[in-house]
């Protein structure tokens, strides 16, 4: 069975967001915890965002597959910007 490249530099990267989404983590980060530490997290204002803080997607209940979807989505992202920066380079 021949696979073609197409379907290799599209699973590539699906393949690497699979991977990744196994070690996601829905704890703050190191900038996010100094904020706290230091008692300005809360002067900030907030706004709503889709992937707000570390839910991922709120409205997918599994971390895993939630993060698994912000990396697909993420990717779909990036290849809109690329095509869109490829277009008017030329």
């Amino acid at each position: 069975m021949k696979t073609s490249k197409k379907t290799i530099i599209v699973l590539f990267p699906v393949c690497i967001i699979l991977f990744a989404s196994l070690f996601s983590s829905k704890y703050p980060d190191t900038i996010e915890t100094f904020a706290i530490n230091q008692g300005f997290k809360n002067q900030t204002k907030e706004i709503v965002l889709i992937f707000n803080d570390y839910n991922d997607l709120p409205f997918i209940v599994n971390q895993f597959l939630s993060s698994f979807c912000s990396g697909i989505i993420g990717l779909v992202l990036l290849y809109i910007l690329y095509k869109t920066v490829k277009l008017f380079t030329k």
